[in-house]
């Protein structure tokens, strides 16, 4: 399935919704124009003008700005401010709640074999449905949040198959979208909040005096902020009414390709289509109690509210028979009249199945993708495989305090002068303790593990406070510099660790499109391909035929640095500007670049880790451009 294919479908519908959005504002301001026109006449005098454009400019102004406002929040908190408005709670890969520990297991191997950062998971302990969510504005900031009855009443593959849909939405882009479109629409709903609001007021007034005039009093101005109420809620829900024919329009069709998606990652139909049976049953659904949920309504796996549905019409999600239809054409129709939660503690002693569901998140691929992916499922399954990764180094990694000695036992040196001076830099004694500990564990680790052990200690770091995390930073790059030099395996380690983490602690800005040409960026890729070119072949004449064949897919005229130009500073450097690159322009780019390494026929285990770093700082999935 190839994402940016139904991301380039997605772009042409943008008319569509830019159409509705006009729509929906043009007839609010149509209503409050007629409303006023209605009542001059109503009270025999002329319409007056300058009242009716005030009017309409107060309105558009509540509008814009509210929207604008929205936007700017969900600018600064991304997924985390959906997830903790929705009462979510971060969860820790150490919990000791059972359902916890298993979503987190499902959440991780999910992202270890995508190639993506572990998202932040959050479970809303409140919402009893069963729902699922994913927010942010890449893939490196992504939020992931859970109701709790998906966790109590799904099995370990149904589980298995709403967190896949999820990471659908997160591979092929349509998160990013998602949460402007909650911004951009805040501004349509916002009357039917103010009228609500001032209706409950006006209820309230005359129970709040005391004396027999003020009753009265308090009684006419209550009747007429009731009233005032009730026309500003009229008014404001024709401003739901057209938020939820855009939210329908942009959601349904990306509902169906998240399902196929779910279950060409899981390659188990059953795991999605048993959790849209028991959404089905009568006494769960998928209903969600939050107040918030219905401007995020677009986000969730399943219907989170029925306001303005009028039956399937304007539903953000397609008919759920037809849903598990398309999965499973064998269904009849009926869902289960009772459900009952799972007995996780039987079910996962039973099917153990932690280790060997990796490689089912995957089906077998062709072409370029193929080494990639069996170079993913390879990581993640030494990762997870107590032989691989010993318990005690594996349970540290997910410990927030703990986690920071596990990433400076990976750069610690094999050279003791070396070794010595970086733990040196490490200003905690407790933490030069903890990392000597575990060093001659993570020592004998394969360099195949070493990378997603780390991703495992960047999910734990989110729990730091900013103050800790730059400690943290200062020391890892203390460490890295103790021989005066960056490797490739350094590099990748802090581009995978800290690229995402960057962002979620607000020491750097999410990603903007700044370069749609291939000639703004014309030197930045001729630099990166000639890293490549020089990273992963060794002849002169493989070298060059590397680079000069991307350099040709890509369209790209010039020759290829010399060796002593191809520093780590400057692919870094490189790096970052592309990151700023159209959607479509960075496939192109990254494909050009799996054509360099690939040159030769194969993809090594450094290669593949390169690319993952790569991957990493242009914030795209490292499948991203071939499924």
């Amino acid at each position: 399935m190839n994402f940016f294919q139904h991301q380039q479908q997605a772009k042409k519908r943008t008319v569509l919704l830019v159409f509705l959005y006009i729509l929906g504002v043009a007839g609010l301001v149509g209503c409050v124009a007629c409303l006023l026109i209605t009542a001059a006449v109503a009270s025999d005098t002329p319409p007056d003008p300058g009242l009716i454009a005030g009017a309409c400019g107060i309105l558009l102004l509540i509008i814009f700005g509210a929207s604008l406002l929205k936007s700017f929040q969900l600018s600064e908190g991304g997924g985390k401010s959906v997830a903790e408005s929705l009462g979510g709670r971060q969860i820790s890969p150490n919990s000791r709640d059972i359902a916890e520990r298993r979503l987190y297991n499902v959440v991780e191997e999910m992202a270890i074999a995508s190639g993506i950062p572990v998202p932040t998971i959050y479970i809303i302990d409140n919402e009893h449905s069963i729902n699922a969510f994913a927010a942010g504005f890449s893939p490196n900031a992504a939020v992931i949040g859970v109701n709790r009855g998906t966790v109590e009443l799904l099995t370990r593959d149904e589980l298995q198959g709403v967190i896949a849909h999820e990471f659908s939405h997160i591979l092929n882009g349509d998160m990013r979208m998602n949460l402007r479109l909650i911004g951009i629409l805040f501004g349509l709903q916002l009357l039917a909040t103010i009228g609500y609001f001032a209706f409950r007021i006006g209820l309230y007034l005359p129970q709040n005096s005391s004396r027999n005039n003020d009753k009265g009093a308090g009684a006419g101005i209550g009747s007429m902020i009731i009233l005032g109420g009730l026309a500003v809620m009229v008014l404001g829900y024709i401003g739901v009414f057209f938020s939820a024919m855009i939210q329908a329009a942009i959601s349904r069709q990306r509902e169906f390709l998240a399902d196929a998606s779910a279950v060409q990652f899981t390659r188990n139909p059953d795991g999605i289509a048993g959790a849209l049976k028991k959404i089905g049953c009568p006494n769960v659904g998928s209903q969600m109690l939050s107040p918030s949920a219905a401007e995020a309504s677009h986000l969730f796996f399943g219907n989170a509210c029925s306001m303005f549905s009028l039956g399937d019409l304007l539903a953000t999600h397609p008919p759920l028979p037809l849903r598990i239809k398309r999965i499973d054409p064998s269904f009849d129709g009926k869902f289960p009249k009772e459900i009952v939660p799972v007995n996780l503690i039987n079910e996962e002693q039973k099917t153990n199945r932690r280790p060997s569901a990796l490689g089912q998140v995957f089906p077998p691929k062709t072409g370029v993708a193929a080494p990639i992916l069996s170079s993913i499922a390879s990581a993640a399954s030494a990762s997870l495989f107590p032989a691989s990764i010993p318990e005690s180094a594996a349970e540290s990694a997910g410990n927030p305090l703990t986690a920071q000695s596990v990433f400076f036992a990976l750069l610690l040196d094999g050279k003791e002068d070396i070794r010595r001076r970086q733990l040196a830099a490490i200003t905690s004694d407790y933490l030069v303790k903890e990392t000597l500990r575990l060093y001659p564990q993570i020592q004998q680790l394969e360099e195949s593990a070493k990378i997603p052990l780390a991703m495992r200690v960047s999910s734990a770091l989110r729990s730091m406070s900013k103050p800790q995390y730059l400690q943290f930073t200062a020391a890892v790059d203390n460490l890295i510099a103790a021989d005066n030099k960056m490797d490739l395996f350094e590099y990748t380690l802090k581009a995978v660790l800290l690229r995402d983490l960057d962002i979620h602690f607000g020491l750097a800005k999410q990603l903007s499109v700044r370069y749609t040409a291939l000639t703004n960026v014309r030197q930045e890729c001729i630099t990166v391909l000639s890293f490549l070119a020089y990273s992963g072949h060794n002849a002169v004449q493989e070298v060059q035929g590397a680079f000069s064949a991307a350099a040709q897919e890509l369209g790209l005229t010039g020759s290829i640095l010399p060796l002593h130009e191809t520093t780590i500073v400057l692919f870094d450097n490189s790096l970052r500007k592309l990151a700023e690159t159209a959607p479509s322009l960075k496939k192109k780019i990254y494909e050009s670049f799996l054509t360099c390494v690939k040159y030769d026929g194969q993809i090594t285990s450094k290669e593949s880790e390169l690319l993952r770093a790569v991957a990493a700082m242009l914030a795209i999935p490292m499948t991203g451009v071939n499924n």
